[in-house]
């Protein structure tokens, strides 16, 4: 059978040459992965898989270089960055044991020893907004406390204050429940807390005030 083949029509050095030539195509170029990090793969992963999506698309032709998947990767690490910042500083926002959702004290041991008026001053004077809201809203119910609209302060949440005044002062209420809705979602909610939060807070605060029968022109703290 080997005798009805006919002559070959090349050298054998030409035949080598010429598979040389195949074989040095970028199609049929493989790496064992020898000399690659992680990243390189995860790159190559990443271009690949991207390249199966837009072929699946109908978009492009197929394969996409290395460098789309490194994109791609820095996209998603700089994501990952981003996400934990964001964790991390909502971490630091977070309020300390006590002071946390409504289920926990406004008022915790040791406060009534604290110069609130003196703390607003110092707050806003240093632009923490969110602390002089809290400052203010202490210096709110201690005056609320002392005209025995509330009961006993210490280890009282902030709906069991809204509920004394609207047992003792219903005309009161309303207000006062605008201004613990506005120091809740201050101190409790994370946010950042502008100049204009705490502006907000100041008018329903003398809303409470004006309510209750106090005198509105001479507040107990800086406006």
């Amino acid at each position: 059978m080997l005798a009805s083949l006919p002559p070959p029509d090349h050298a054998p050095s030409e035949a080598r040459e010429a598979a040389d030539e195949i074989l040095a195509r970028p199609e049929y170029q493989w790496s064992d992965g020898e000399g690659d990090n992680v990243f390189d793969r995860i790159a190559e992963w990443l271009a690949d898989r991207l390249g199966d999506l837009t072929s699946s698309l109908g978009i492009g032709g197929g394969s996409l270089p290395v460098w789309v998947g490194w994109l791609v990767l820095a996209l998603l690490v700089g994501l990952a960055a981003f996400l934990l910042y964001r964790g991390r500083a909502a971490w630091r926002r977070s309020p300390k044991p006590g002071e946390g959702d409504g289920s926990r004290v406004v008022v915790a041991a040791g406060d009534e020893a604290v110069d609130w008026p003196a703390e607003v001053g110092r707050c806003e004077a240093e632009g923490r907004w969110r602390e002089a809201v809290r400052a203010r809203y202490r210096v709110l119910v201690g005056r609320l406390a002392r005209r025995e609209l509330i009961g006993d302060l210490e280890g009282r949440t902030a709906g069991e204050l809204v509920a004394d005044v609207r047992r003792t002062a219903p005309q009161t209420a309303p207000a006062f429940a605008r201004a613990t809705d506005l120091f809740e979602v201050a101190w409790y909610g994370g946010a950042d807390v502008s100049r204009a939060d705490r502006d907000r807070f100041v008018e329903a605060a003398d809303a409470v005030l004006v309510a209750a029968g106090h005198d509105r022109a001479r507040p107990a703290v800086p406006a």
